[in-house]
């Protein structure tokens, strides 16, 4: 009877203990990440992730270096922090990871908003062009108007002499050979 007893709670602690382990715990970590206007490649850390809108798993927490790219919008590079909820502290992951039966779900949410990419006109950029080029002649070193320049770290500007064009290059007098009208199935053989 004894025995038995025994079994009974063996069999039952065992029952107990398999059922713990396959409902452990488990943290889905997930991110969402939308654009206005949708439609932009994102890279997640240098790593194109894919198109907005898109939700990925993702694996640690952190600062993320977001990156969306889409023609006809300016590249927008952005750092953003993501944050680990208070189950996912250290020393309380264990438990939440591990131990307690059940999945919690992290889901993260980042939304960007993309400007229009600004075309230079052409004639702007040239007259840009001719100003930095007058004022490197000019002064002997590059200055930019739009920024404040500490004139102690502009750069010197060397502009560097016309090199020469060589005199042509002469080839010596080679013997040039008749070429004879060989049928085309024969190869051609120069005279000996």
């Amino acid at each position: 009877m004894l025995r038995e007893r025994h079994l009974r709670i063996t069999v039952l602690a065992f029952f107990i203990l398999s059922l713990f382990i396959c409902s452990s715990g488990c943290v889905r970590r997930r991110m969402t990440v939308k654009s206005n206007p949708p439609g932009a490649t994102v890279y997640l850390d240098g790593k194109e992730i894919g198109r907005t809108p898109f939700s990925t798993n993702f694996d640690f927490y952190g600062k993320r270096e977001f990156k969306l790219v889409k023609d006809g919008y300016a590249t927008k590079t952005v750092i953003k922090p993501v944050p680990a909820p208070w189950y996912e502290l250290p020393g309380i992951d264990f438990v939440s990871e591990v131990i307690l039966p059940g999945k919690l779900t992290d889901h993260k949410f980042y939304e960007f908003d993309l400007e229009p990419e600004r075309l230079v006109p052409n004639h702007e950029l040239l007259a840009r062009a001719e100003e930095l080029r007058y004022n490197a002649h000019s002064t002997g070193t590059i200055q930019n108007n739009n920024q404040n320049i500490n004139p102690s770290t502009q750069v010197p500007v060397t502009i560097p002499t016309p090199i020469p064009t060589p005199a042509p290059i002469s080839t010596p007098n080679l013997p040039s050979y008749p070429v004879p009208n060989y049928p085309s199935t024969e190869p051609y053989r120069p005279p000996m």
